[in-house]
């Protein structure tokens, strides 16, 4: 389901909250700044997927969730369908 930018904002800022983060712990744990984390929390800007995707351990989220969320569907799709040839790619070796 994908959030408008003020919903996508608040449910981070809910997020970071509820782990006891201030945005300067943010900035130290993955290096966003403070000041443009709240602008996304405040809805006047879209995260990008790269900060999305330095976000989600910390917030013990899945990334691919949260492109979703911002409207990155295409870069999510794209994203488990390399995931799932990786998996399926594997070769393992077994006693013959």
């Amino acid at each position: 389901m994908i959030m408008s930018l003020i919903e996508l904002g608040q449910y981070l800022r809910n997020i970071r909250e509820s782990l006891g983060y201030s945005t300067y712990d943010v900035n130290k744990l993955c290096n966003i700044s403070p000041s443009y984390l709240s602008l996304f929390e405040t809805g006047k800007r879209k995260p990008s997927a790269i900060i999305l995707k330095k976000l989600a351990p910390i917030y013990n989220l899945n990334y691919l969730d949260l492109y979703e969320k911002a409207g990155y569907i295409e870069l999510a799709e794209k994203e488990r369908l390399e995931q799932n040839n990786v998996v399926s790619n594997k070769f393992y070796m077994a006693p013959v």
